[in-house]
């Protein structure tokens, strides 16, 4: 009987310590901070989380493997050429390729491919789950994905975003409106996760050796992800209006970038444009490019682009006219490679666009952007002169000139107008919509070489105008003076299932020129 009774009171006493062991594990819970340094996170040095985030840094510019030829499909081919930015000299696919309004589905896919693999999988099965350790890495995260969404979502139309990884095929897809409804949320988490951490734990730098863009500084971050929130509200300013304006000025509000730049950099980084250039001989300026910036005299355009090799052109920088019959590559290889080495950086931001920005919204009459349109106009210029080194902006902005006619001496049938007529020079009489063509194209010449923002921008505004192709291989799906107006889904879509509500959600078909929610073809004002 007492031997029942002892074992009674063992199993009571085991309870008692059981419940008492894991009330000091509740309370352990209960009193940690989740934002503070635990010394089991000191002793992994946050290698369990931050060890992934070069690799999707790199991702957004589709250049993780350091293999050039996946941003290439994925961007160079398509984007830069789309926006006016690049040509390649080479005839891909005997010449049936983007350039010619042919979307080959195997290169479009890139951007799609890319960016899932090396952003959206790691952040949703390596740091999501570990938001609650880790918010302030989390909040990186958050920016970053919302980066890189923005990218795929202006390519395509609806993508899979909020609903990412709660299906087991997949297909789960945001329309246009609720994946940038879906970063605004984004943004505004992941800059008040920033600030908490900020302000427990000031001039802590835990995401320092894992930054290839800002250096761990997370402040930085916070104004990143407002100069984000301020690009993503712009592109709404035909479709929403006051959900536009509402976003840009607490972004503006809140602190934007005003110095520098966020770009990719350091950990083997090694540029792809150095690469499709100089070493493939794959990738030239564009026929616009040479208008525009040859037009202007532009102090910039050394500094993006090399001497053309072939001196017999008559220009020391020349550009290949998108669109046009390339027989063999050597007729046009000699024209200006991208001026880029291996380990130059990577942009992804540039201070000079949100300058651009900022003016754009006072001359829609938006509050606290700062200053006059021509004030911020002018500070986004010379901030771009000052990123690259091409001296005093000055003399450039009191210029009258303007873009020149494009001249191909190789084959004078593609020779043709210009099609641009604004000079740099502000004028205060113009109308808005001139006074917006002088902000645009400036802003497009500051954001190069990122293609896949200055095709966005090209899109919503019609600036700067392109020229027309002159060989048309699209089977009728555009006009030689239609411009690309999104990449077609992914080829494997038809496989799983997802291409079904893809094509509900875009609202159009799956084709290059039906226009995404934002771009409405209308008229800027």
């Amino acid at each position: 009987m007492n031997e029942m009774k002892n074992k009674v009171y063992s199993i009571i006493l085991l309870a008692v310590l059981a419940t008492a062991l894991q009330g000091c594990k509740k309370w352990e819970e209960y009193n940690t901070n989740p934002y503070g340094v635990t010394n089991e996170m000191l002793a992994a040095d946050f290698n369990d989380v931050g060890a992934y985030f070069p690799t999707i840094q790199q991702g957004i510019y589709n250049n993780t493997c350091l293999w050039a030829w996946e941003m290439q499909t994925a961007q160079n081919l398509t984007a830069d050429t789309w926006c006016g930015y690049m040509m390649a000299p080479t005839p891909f696919q005997n010449n049936i390729n983007p350039a010619t309004l042919f979307l080959i589905r195997g290169w479009v896919s890139g951007m799609w491919d890319l960016t899932y693999r090396d952003v959206m999988s790691p952040i949703f099965t390596s740091i999501e789950s570990r938001a609650e350790d880790y918010p302030h890495f989390y909040a990186v995260a958050q920016i970053l994905r919302a980066v890189a969404m923005i990218r795929v979502s202006d390519s395509y139309g609806p993508v899979v975003y909020s609903k990412y990884g709660t299906s087991a095929t997949g297909a789960s897809f945001d329309t246009q409106e609720e994946a940038y409804n879906h970063v605004f949320e984004e943004l505004d988490a992941a800059k008040a996760a920033l600030k908490k951490f900020m302000s427990d734990y000031p001039g802590a730098k835990p995401f320092q050796p894992f930054d290839l863009l800002l250096g761990g500084d997370f402040e930085k971050w916070v104004r990143f992800a407002n100069s984000v929130q301020l690009r993503a509200a712009m592109r709404l300013v035909k479709v929403k209006p006051a959900l536009a304006r509402q976003k840009a000025e607490a972004a503006v509000a809140d602190g934007v970038l005003e110095e520098g730049t966020v770009s990719v950099v350091g950990k083997g980084w090694v540029h792809p444009l150095s690469t499709l250039g100089t070493d493939w001989n794959d990738c030239c300026m564009n026929a616009v490019m040479e208008s525009i910036m040859g037009g202007y005299d532009d102090p910039r355009l050394p500094k993006y682009f090399k001497e053309a090799q072939d001196k017999s052109l008559g220009a020391k920088y020349k550009g290949i006219r998108m669109g046009i019959k390339i027989d063999v590559k050597d007729t046009y290889v000699g024209h200006s490679f991208p001026n880029f080495g291996g380990g130059d950086p990577g942009l992804i931001m540039s201070s000079a666009e949100v300058w651009f920005l900022r003016a754009e919204g006072a001359l829609r009459g938006w509050s606290n952007m700062g200053g006059s349109a021509q004030s911020l106009y002018e500070k986004g210029v010379q901030t771009s002169f000052g990123q690259w080194g091409a001296g005093d902006a000055a003399g450039y902005l009191a210029s009258d000139k303007v873009p020149a006619d494009y001249v191909d001496p190789k084959n004078p049938e593609n020779s043709i107008a210009a099609k641009n007529t604004v000079s740099p020079k502000w004028i205060e009489s113009a109308s808005n919509e001139e006074k917006l063509q002088k902000i645009i194209i400036q802003k497009w010449i500051a954001t190069y070489p990122d293609g896949m923002e200055a095709w966005s921008e090209q899109r919503r505004t019609g600036y700067p105008a392109l020229f027309p192709v002159m060989v048309n291989e699209s089977q009728g799906v555009f006009k030689n003076d239609d411009n690309v107006k999104r990449m077609t889904f992914p080829e494997g879509f038809e496989y799983n299932n997802q291409m079904a509500e893809a094509v509900q959600k875009l609202g159009g078909a799956d084709n290059g020129n039906t226009r995404l929610w934002w771009d409405t073809g209308g008229p800027n004002f």
